[in-house]
């Protein structure tokens, strides 16, 4: 299992080809990591821990369930770390969503004061604002489908 640490956030990655073999890996490392915690005095907070199931095939994952101590791992299908939203077929669909969402927000909030600023004070707005979260991560999410570009492509 290959974790990636920032800050105060975690994640945990884990593969296989097996979906069986995959569910019995990470409950079996998540029972070690428990055990861990436990003995240098830390606690997993089960209700902040999810997990999302990344899979290209066409197979039910229904019966996949990741268990703590009895407790069952609440699954999600869209993830949000580092304000880069994950969704489990890696479409990016949901966070180019949030992108354009985002910026009709900005867009609104720059036409409202568009009468105050001078032309530079808009353009760093829109530098500061709108610019600086289409640039944040789009190595994860630059190559998503055309479709859910398009909206983005209008900035």
């Amino acid at each position: 299992m290959k974790s990636i640490l920032f800050a105060d956030d975690t994640v945990l990655v884990q593969s296989d080809n097996n979906l069986g073999k995959l569910q019995n890996s990470v409950n079996h490392e998540m029972t070690k990591i428990v055990d861990w915690l436990t003995a240098n005095k830390f606690s997993l907070n089960i209700s902040k821990t999810k997990y999302v199931l990344i899979t290209n095939k066409h197979v039910s994952t229904e019966s996949f369930v990741i268990n703590v101590n009895s407790n069952r791992i609440e699954r999600t299908l869209t993830y949000k770390y580092l304000d880069v939203t994950v969704d489990e077929k890696l479409t990016r669909k949901e966070h180019c969503k949030q992108l354009c969402s985002t910026r009709s927000k900005y867009v609104g909030g720059m036409y409202k004061v568009k009468h105050y600023l001078n032309n530079q004070a808009l353009r760093m707005l829109y530098h500061s604002l709108i610019n600086s979260r289409a640039q944040y991560g789009i190595i994860a999410w630059g190559r998503a489908a055309s479709c859910h570009l398009q909206p983005i492509s209008l900035f």
